[in-house]
C-alpha cells in the first residue's frame, strides 16, 4: 500500500532552475567584468604607446562592459524584489 504524499518539502524543479540560473549569471557577469578589466588595461597600454584610436576603442569596450555589468546587477535586483 502506497503512502500518500501530503506535502512536497522541496520543489526540485525550482531548486535546480535556481542553481542553473545562479551559475550562468555568476559566470556571465564575471566574464563581462573581466572584459572591462581587459579593456581598461589595454587602454592604458595603448595610451602609453600613443595609439590614440585603438586606446579609445579599448576604452569603449571597457565602458560597454561596465554598463552591461551594471545592467545585470539592476536586472538581478528587480527580479529578486519582484518575487
Amino acid at each position: 500500500m502506497a503512502i500518500p504524499v501530503l506535502a512536497e518539502i522541496v520543489e526540485t524543479k525550482d531548486l535546480v532552475q535556481t542553481v542553473v540560473f545562479a551559475f550562468v549569471a555568476g559566470v556571465g557577469v564575471t566574464l563581462i567584468f573581466s572584459v572591462a578589466i581587459w579593456g581598461a588595461a589595454r587602454f592604458t597600454d595603448l595610451t602609453l604607446e600613443e595609439r590614440r584610436v585603438a586606446a579609445v576603442a579599448a576604452a569603449g569596450v571597457a565602458g560597454l562592459a561596465l554598463l552591461a555589468v551594471a545592467a545585470a546587477v539592476v536586472i538581478g535586483v528587480i527580479v529578486m524584489t519582484s518575487k
